[in-house]
């Protein structure tokens, strides 16, 4: 039997019994005295012996699943994972009934073709041209939730996580990249390098000044940024915002312009050199805006240039260049994946064992209707 059907009926198989048991838990629930009820957690911490935060998130999780009957029947068919399913019934809340059922039925049909981050991005694009307020106010409703949260882990270690803003959290990780960047040379990693910094910013000690300014990477619609429209900004690394959001973020800031293919709403193609300029990599950066990888959300600004097919002296170019992070180019260059590129964009990846996966282009602005 082939071996990756029996990976996937596995993971089917996981999916339907979380359906199942948020089914039961729901009518064990349902089936308590009102006065009872209060106090189910106590029940699941006896029955099922987990703490009362798991008691508490078995039941969040089974009120969520229920509450979308289409959500949960796609997920005991296997079309979608938990994951997925979570994430289409989050992004619903906000959006009147009539738009809850437009989007859902769109969501799934996308999300059984598609990995967790492209669905993602798709839903939150759909969102936004089906309902632009409901994104506003989901985003408001978000943002009263900034927080700091310490959390402690083994061997002496503790994690500090920041809720705020995409826009803010880029400008800090930014920041504070600029300066890790900037350190001599030491034993330490980059990565143990930021956390150094950030420590040091917090608790206000005296660090080296970072490497030019701090910078984010916004892409919006001209007739977007005008207040023509209200398709969504695209903040690099992150996905789309909402476009008074990105208006906000834009106001005083330094503007480029791409020329798109009306048609398909994708970048254009520029210059013909042997290494990348400045101005292709930016370009490329908007067409292409994370690794082009199955599944991959680094930032394509941090990422490598692959030529595709083998430089050849001519074809330093954007239908042969994709950004690739440094593992998933290693990936494509020392093991048996490979990968092309087809002509409106999609980056096809063959498998080791032969079967294929497109992972394709976001548009920065919408094909023209016609």
């Amino acid at each position: 039997m082939d071996p990756d059907a029996v990976l996937k009926a596995a993971f089917v198989g996981m999916g339907k019994a979380v359906a199942d048991f948020s089914v039961t838990l729901l009518n064990y629930v349902s089936d308590l005295e009102p006065r009872d009820r209060e106090f189910s957690e106590e029940l699941l911490m006896r029955e099922l012996r987990v703490s009362r935060v798991k008691a508490g998130w078995l039941i969040d999780r089974a009120t969520d699943l229920t509450s979308r009957p289409g959500v949960l029947k796609a997920m005991v068919e296997g079309r979608v994972d938990e994951g997925k399913a979570l994430m289409i019934i989050d992004l619903l809340r906000v959006l009147s009934v009539a738009h809850a059922a437009i989007a859902e039925e769109a969501l799934l049909a996308h999300a059984e073709k598609n990995s967790y981050s492209t669905t993602r991005q798709y839903a939150v694009r759909f969102i936004h041209r089906l309902d632009p307020k409901a994104a506003e106010r989901r985003f408001q409703a978000k943002r009263k939730q900034r927080m700091v949260e310490k959390i402690n882990l083994n061997d002496g270690m503790a994690l500090i996580r920041l809720m705020m803003t995409a826009h803010d959290a880029a400008m800090v990780y930014d920041h504070v990249n600029r300066i890790a960047r900037s350190l001599p040379k030491d034993d330490r990693t980059l990565d143990q390098k930021r956390s150094d910094v950030a420590r040091d910013l917090l608790l206000g000690h005296d660090t080296p000044a970072p490497q030019g300014q701090t910078m984010v990477y916004l892409t919006m619609p001209i007739t977007s940024a005008f207040g023509m429209t209200n398709d969504p900004a695209i903040l690099g690394g992150y996905g789309p915002i909402p476009a008074r959001i990105g208006r906000d973020i834009a106001a005083g800031g330094i503007w480029k312009r791409i020329l798109t293919d009306p048609m398909t709403g994708m970048a254009e193609e520029i210059s013909h050199v042997y290494r990348p300029s400045p101005q292709q990599r930016e370009l490329i950066a908007a067409r292409y805006s994370t690794c082009m990888a199955i599944g991959c959300n680094q930032p394509a600004h941090r990422c490598d240039l692959d030529h595709c097919c083998p430089f050849d002296g001519t074809n330093t170019t954007l239908n042969n260049l994709r950004p690739k992070c440094r593992r998933h180019h290693r990936m494509k260059t020392h093991s048996n994946w490979k990968c092309t590129n087809q002509p409106d964009g999609t980056h096809t990846w063959t498998t080791p064992n032969g079967k294929t996966e497109d992972v394709h282009p976001v548009p920065i602005a919408e094909p023209a209707p016609f």
